[in-house]
């Protein structure tokens, strides 16, 4: 993408109200150019084959077809920068779950009007947003394939069985995740805890989402919690989640000067405090550099750390930045990650 020219955004939204809210807001913050509008999933669809955007700001429920079904024909058909938005709760938000897992890059709320006081924050996320993910090299998605598990050893003889599982991720992570909780099997013996970033308001609706569709149980942490084998916990919306001790974590609160919230380097450094060589780390699908320095951390303390690869990734930052500081012993494709952590239980033996 080149910087000097106005990013061409295509705005999908069936409110005539709510469209010329953003349409105005795209003209007024500059660096955008609206090549055109469209007022259903359908007409989206054609509308990027024949516009061809640099990106789609699009509402997730809409009439005739809606945001995620959208989705799923664009990334099919002519693969484009994707990011929804939404003011409703439940199915709504869990439609912006399932378009995330379809090939949308983010889910932000939609932006409000001048009278909502929460409107100025709203307003620079989602335009901060289409900035960020105008810029990402998008694939055709196709329907999905069983993924390919391997069993490599990244566990030696003789190293402490590993107690926790420890994983990050970002822009891709939804679906990314989804694909690594499955391969984890509903037996799996380690609870799991979870930095993924994601716009504030829709943590609830990811964690429904993958309790809907991955075999483990999922929760929100809401104070001082004892972890518990089969179990993905998260930390609440502006909560960083951090590892308190040895089968124990908790929410913390994040600070104006934090760089990301959830951390995913707060995670990982954490687990490493408080459980060492017996913990494993997975960093996944993400923009920028949050986890590396974590991540380096579970290594030096002796804990299995895997990375998933450029060719899979929807964003390679994340793992690329633990890669290059030495945070990972081993990068695969995703469809491989959860046979690799199998691979470094006893049970696998």
């Amino acid at each position: 993408m080149d910087p000097q020219r106005p990013i061409r955004v295509l705005v999908v939204e069936d409110s005539p109200a709510q469209c010329e809210l953003i349409v105005g807001l795209l003209q007024r913050a500059g660096g955008f150019e609206v090549v055109g509008t469209a007022d259903n999933g359908s007409a989206a669809v054609n509308e990027t084959a024949k516009l061809r955007p640099g990106v789609i700001a699009m509402d997730v429920h809409m009439p005739v077809m809606d945001g995620y079904e959208a989705t799923r024909q664009i990334m099919q058909r002519c693969p484009t920068p994707i990011v929804m938005f939404s003011n409703s709760a439940g199915d709504a938000d869990r439609r912006s779950m399932q378009a995330l897992a379809a090939g949308a890059l983010a889910v932000v709320r939609k932006p409000g009007s001048l009278l909502n006081p929460n409107g100025l924050e709203e307003r620079d996320t989602f335009l901060r947003m289409l900035r960020l993910m105008a810029g990402v090299r998008v694939v055709t998605r196709h329907a999905p394939r069983p993924p390919v598990v391997t069993l490599p050893p990244i566990r030696a003889n003789g190293v402490a069985a590993p107690e926790i599982l420890a994983v990050a991720s970002s822009t891709g992570g939804p679906a990314a995740l989804q694909v690594l909780f499955t391969g984890l099997g509903a037996n799996f013996p380690l609870p799991v805890v979870v930095a993924q970033h994601i716009a504030r308001g829709f943590t609830g609706a990811l964690v429904d989402w993958l309790a809907s569709v991955v075999p483990l149980r999922t929760a929100i942490l809401t104070g001082e919690t004892r972890l518990l084998p089969g179990w993905i916990y998260f930390a609440p919306d502006d909560a960083h989640l951090e590892v308190s001790g040895r089968g124990f974590a908790r929410p913390r609160r994040c600070r104006p000067e934090d760089r990301y919230c959830p951390s995913s380097d707060i995670l990982f450094a954490s687990t490493a405090e408080a459980y060492g060589a017996r913990a494993l780390g997975v960093i996944m699908t993400g923009m920028g550099d949050d986890g590396a320095q974590g991540l380096t951390q579970l290594r030096k303390a002796g804990a299995p750390t895997l990375g998933q690869d450029e060719a899979t990734c929807v964003v390679y930052g994340m793992p690329q930045a633990a890669r290059a500081v030495g945070a990972v012993v081993q990068m695969l494709p995703l469809g491989g990650l959860a046979g690799a952590v199998l691979a470094a239980l006893p049970m696998s033996k």
